[in-house]
């Protein structure tokens, strides 16, 4: 299979962008952005993300029992693409408030405090699922990444 082309198809399809928290053992924040994000399950509120086993976040995030999921707002393309970069401390000069169990990014279009339900291996991933413990939502577009670009996402007549 031709990896290359295989990643294009996949970016095929649009999704939401996220950005994963958490303490590693020294309470220090640590986050990824990432757009492998999903809902699993109403009752229990469950969520699920997909993590790159080979990411400097991964150790943080296979060690904790907690994390974060910032859904960004159609404003925070920077920041995805800053939490995506290959900055040792993403946290460095980043604006964040401390959740009910992981860091919180202000201005995002909602945040989802989570404790770990599950793990599975899921190859060069983990498949890391979420019991949604606490969560906020805020009526701003999202933001959207499809083939490369970033867009927001148009916001429905109801929340107008």
């Amino acid at each position: 299979m031709d990896i290359r082309d295989y990643r294009l198809a996949l970016g095929s399809f649009p999704t939401g962008v996220t950005i994963v928290t958490a303490y590693d053992c020294d309470h220090q924040p640590w986050g990824l952005t990432a757009n492998s994000f999903t809902s699993v399950s109403l009752d229990p509120p469950v969520i699920s993300v997909c993590v790159a086993k080979s990411g400097r976040v991964f150790p943080t995030l296979s060690g904790s029992d907690h994390f974060a999921i910032n859904i960004l707002s159609a404003d925070q393309k920077d920041l995805a693409l800053h939490f995506s970069s290959n900055v040792e401390n993403r946290f460095t000069d980043t604006d964040w408030t401390p959740g009910h169990a992981a860091p919180l990014l202000p201005g995002a279009s909602a945040h989802l405090d989570c404790t770990v339900h599950d793990r599975i291996d899921a190859g060069d991933h983990e498949i890391l699922l979420g019991r949604v413990l606490e969560y906020t939502h805020a009526p701003v577009p999202p933001l959207v990444y499809c083939r490369g670009s970033f867009f927001p996402a148009p916001q429905p007549e109801a929340l107008r």
